[in-house]
């Protein structure tokens, strides 16, 4: 029984063991991102992801435009820093215009961190209006770390757009009514009369509270 047990742990060994050995090296990443084998490719995008530096990022914005895979697509994005490299910008800049949905999504957070920046304001507004319920909800999600003004008007584009789902449209009213700023108030109000209750109600939440009239103060006697 022992022989049995022992001849079986060193036969799954010979399977193991190549898996273990994945990526040592830089040198061995960037041949691997050429493999016919997506998972050596998928070993080699964590490997250079990890590394940060101009070479990798520039390799991994360059297997993006070649990779078929939609999800390892969607791994690249993932894997890079928009605040590093602008490989890495322009990867996510790539990725809000791909055909896939899950791609699109995985472009709104790196995008969303980019603060300032016309350009991915501009692609993050087209993911905003984009077909796809995932997709817009990843744009608001990622919005809502920033209370940003042009945040809010995005948001707020969500929150008025009527071919949008229910369910994007109160996600986006959630978001706004927690930002508490003068901008995301006034995309809020343009909404107090809406037909959904819950989108009513955020909106009536974030209305200024009427003021309440002075009393008038007695005359002293002279």
């Amino acid at each position: 029984m022992k022989k049995y047990l022992l001849f079986s742990i060193l036969f799954a060994g010979t399977f193991v063991l190549p898996c273990a050995a994945a990526v040592k090296d830089t040198a061995a990443a960037l041949a691997a991102l050429n493999s016919a084998a997506a998972k050596d490719r998928l070993d080699a995008i964590y490997f250079l992801g990890a590394q940060r530096t101009p070479a990798a990022y520039e390799a991994l914005s360059k297997q993006f435009q070649a990779e078929k895979d939609p999800y390892l697509r969607t791994q690249i994005v993932e894997a890079l820093d928009v605040n590093v490299s602008t490989w890495a910008v322009s990867c996510a800049a790539s990725a809000a215009d791909d055909s896939n949905q899950a791609v699109r999504q995985a472009a709104a957070a790196p995008l969303s961190r980019l603060p300032n920046d016309r350009a991915a304001e501009k692609k993050l507004k087209a993911l905003a209006a984009d077909s796809s319920e995932p997709v817009r909800l990843a744009v608001v999600n990622s919005l809502s770390v920033s209370a940003s003004t042009s945040s809010a008007s995005i948001i707020g584009g969500v929150l008025s757009d009527r071919k949008g789902t229910l369910k994007t449209r109160r996600a986006a009213a959630e978001v706004l009514s927690r930002m508490k700023t003068p901008a995301a108030d006034a995309e809020l109000l343009k909404h107090v009369s809406d037909a959904d209750p819950e989108i009513k109600a955020a909106a009536v939440s974030r209305k200024p509270a009427a003021a309440k009239p002075s009393k008038a103060r007695p005359a002293k006697k002279k």
